[in-house]
C-alpha cells in the first residue's frame, strides 16, 4: 500500500478527495408513492427508461451500501452515465434504504422502499449528482457524472471513464 511522507494511504487521500469535491447542501425528497423516473433542477426525469444515451445501474445492497453495476465502487458509488441516460437503482435485501439527491445540482429523491423494487431518473443536463440514503445518510452515498452527450461513443461501458 503506497502513503504518503505523513503515512496516510494514498487510497485514503483519493476517497477523501472525492467525497469533498461537490459537496454542498440541499435536500430533495419525493412523497411516498411518487412515481418512477422523474427529476428536477437539471434531472428532468421522464420515465426512467427512455433516452439515447448509456444507462447507469446501481445495486442498492443488502447492507448499508449503494454498489456500481458498471465499476463496484461502492459508498461512494461513482458512476458516469451521458446526458439522455437513465440510472437506475435496483433494491434488495430487507433494510429499508431510499436514493435522496443531496446537493446542486439536483434530481427528485426516492421514496424509503424495503425488499425487491428499483427507482430510475433520467439526466438530460451535464453535472455531477451527489446523493445518499434518507435512512442511513453518510454511511450510504454515491455520485453519478452525467457527461454531454456528445461523449457517448467515446464512454467505457464498463468503467465508465472516456477514451
Amino acid at each position: 500500500m503506497r502513503t504518503t511522507r505523513l503515512g496516510v494511504p494514498v487510497s485514503l487521500l483519493v476517497l477523501a478527495a472525492t467525497g469533498l469535491i461537490a459537496c454542498s447542501g440541499g435536500l430533495g425528497y419525493a412523497a411516498p408513492g411518487g412515481t418512477y423516473g422523474g427529476g428536477s433542477n437539471g434531472g428532468n426525469g421522464g420515465d426512467g427508461g427512455t433516452g439515447g444515451g448509456q444507462a447507469g445501474a446501481v445495486n442498492v445492497g443488502t447492507g448499508i451500501q449503494f454498489v456500481s453495476s458498471h465499476n463496484a465502487t461502492s459508498n461512494p458509488a461513482v458512476d458516469t452515465i451521458t446526458a439522455g441516460s437513465a440510472m437506475t437503482w435496483t433494491w434488495s435485501g430487507t433494510l429499508p434504504h431510499s436514493v435522496r439527491s443531496t446537493g446542486t445540482p439536483a434530481f427528485t429523491s426516492s421514496w424509503v422502499q424495503t425488499g425487491a423494487g428499483s427507482y430510475s431518473v433520467t439526466f438530460t443536463t451535464p453535472g455531477t449528482y451527489k446523493y445518499d440514503c434518507s435512512v442511513h445518510g453518510a454511511a450510504m452515498t454515491g455520485t453519478i457524472v452525467v457527461l454531454p452527450a456528445a461523449a457517448n461513443a467515446r464512454l467505457n461501458d464498463v468503467t465508465g471513464v472516456l477514451r
